[in-house]
């Protein structure tokens, strides 16, 4: 049987949300905060999902996190064919914000490890957030 590749493309509205993607570029990593109910968002949010105010701070996020979880891919879903080795992804407790991230280091990670958060390109020019272990 034949087969054929399967491509789609998601078109996310952003305006709200640029200063994320132009915080990737100058190495900063920004959350949003509800100023009605105090709840954090990463990625941020333009609306609070759970009071609906649309009254948000941007926070940058910074400093020492610490690793919750992770997961290992070792199939890389469709575009990602250049990580073929696979990769690791890392939530880490960045104080109210919970960061994902792909992990910068030697291994796997663990459970409790600190770590810094940084910004940087893929294989592909497409920014992201990596962490790397203190």
């Amino acid at each position: 049987m034949e087969s054929r590749p399967f491509v789609l493309k998601h078109m996310l509205p952003i305006s709200r949300v640029e200063r994320y993607w132009k915080g990737l570029e100058e190495g900063k990593i920004y959350g949003t905060r509800c100023q009605s109910c105090g709840a954090s968002f990463y990625p941020p949010q333009a609306d609070c999902s759970f009071c609906y105010s649309g009254d948000m701070d941007w926070v940058e996020i910074d400093g020492e996190g610490v690793v919750e979880c992770f997961t290992r891919i070792q199939r890389p879903p469709q575009g990602f064919e250049f990580a073929s080795g696979g990769y690791v992804i890392v939530v880490a407790a960045f104080g109210s914000f919970k960061v994902m991230g792909w992990f910068k280091g030697e291994g796997l990670p663990e459970v409790g490890m600190k770590v810094k958060a940084e910004t940087g390109k893929d294989e592909l020019g497409v920014w992201k957030v990596y962490l790397t272990p203190l």
